[in-house]
């Protein structure tokens, strides 16, 4: 369930800084942030070190996807130097609060959604991007999966029953003939995506929301990635293909990640199927039309590659 406009009094936001600090706390401002599609995000101000910090708010009384979120950025601060805040603390929800939250580092400046860029600051912020996913990406293992799991050594085994299930989430939301497409798609995955790279960590959900970046001396550079709740081992193509699905990188940014790690061949048939899995899961959460016929349109693409 979507948790976007959950309210954070200033008394309730005093608590929650309160406790974390170990005395009391004056809050001077509650700033809702912009991006957040699934918890309510609010940057707080407050009287003493370190004067900032952001709550993400779930409506679940003890949250499996913040308590997550929180084990990702936890692993991912230990083990890698992608820059991303640090938690602060986690709390379910009790007396005083209402929500389970996630309390986190502020990241300085705003994302990429609230930034006016030209296209040069957008080619500047691909590049330092492509450098980050090039030291995130160096980091692998023998199998796909969770970073907290065995894992598996095969990537359909564990993509391709993902877009099953989501499958079965838009049943009741798309019409026949796309469910069909779909269906026909789902059959072809499975041998596509035997073609794979080496399990690889990854962010899992870089958009224009989750990039954020300041000015410095009249240009814009990026300063750190927020939310890596899907941080997980994939085949790689997995972040390249979810960073194309909506623009959030150009010409720029492969140039320099490519320098590094070259594009396997048969790129641009696999990356149909991530772009499947990003479009019925915004169908799924939102129900927006426009995603219906993303989904429609990239099925017929996948089609006409395998029949």
């Amino acid at each position: 369930m979507l948790s976007t406009s959950l309210i954070l009094t200033t008394p309730q936001a005093e608590a929650v800084l309160s406790r974390w600090l170990g005395s009391g706390v004056g809050c001077s401002r509650i700033e809702p942030l912009q991006g957040g599609m699934i918890n309510t995000a609010l940057r707080l101000t407050f009287d003493q070190a370190p004067f900032t910090a952001v709550i993400k708010l779930n409506m679940d009384q003890d949250s499996p996807a913040l308590q997550s979120e929180r084990f990702r950025l936890a692993y991912l601060k230990v083990s890698t130097q992608l820059p991303i805040p640090r938690v602060y603390q986690y709390a379910a929800a009790d007396p005083s609060l209402p929500y389970s939250y996630l309390l986190l580092e502020t990241i300085p400046g705003v994302n990429m959604i609230q930034a006016s860029l030209s296209p040069e600051d957008q080619a500047t912020i691909g590049r330092e991007l492509a450098d980050v996913l090039i030291d995130l990406h160096g980091h692998t293992r023998t199998t796909f999966g969770r970073i907290h799991e065995p894992g598996i050594p095969s990537w359909a085994d564990v993509f391709v029953p993902e877009l099953t299930a989501m499958r079965r989430h838009v049943e009741d939301k798309l019409s026949d003939a796309v469910l069909n497409d779909i269906d026909a798609s789902l059959k072809a995955a499975g041998d596509i995506l035997k073609d794979q790279g080496t399990p690889t960590l990854t962010h899992g959900d870089i958009w224009a929301g989750n990039v954020m970046v300041d000015r410095r001396g009249g240009e814009w550079h990026l300063t750190g990635l927020v939310d890596p709740s899907g941080a997980k081992f994939t085949d790689v193509e997995f972040e390249l293909a979810y960073l194309q699905v909506f623009n959030t990188v150009g010409t720029p940014f492969f140039d320099r990640y490519t320098a590094r790690f070259p594009l396997r061949p048969g790129y641009e048939l696999r990356r149909l199927f991530y772009w499947l899995n990003t479009y019925m899961i915004h169908v799924w959460l939102f129900e927006d039309r426009e995603y219906g016929d993303r989904t429609a349109e990239v099925t017929a693409s996948i089609l006409l590659y395998t029949r």
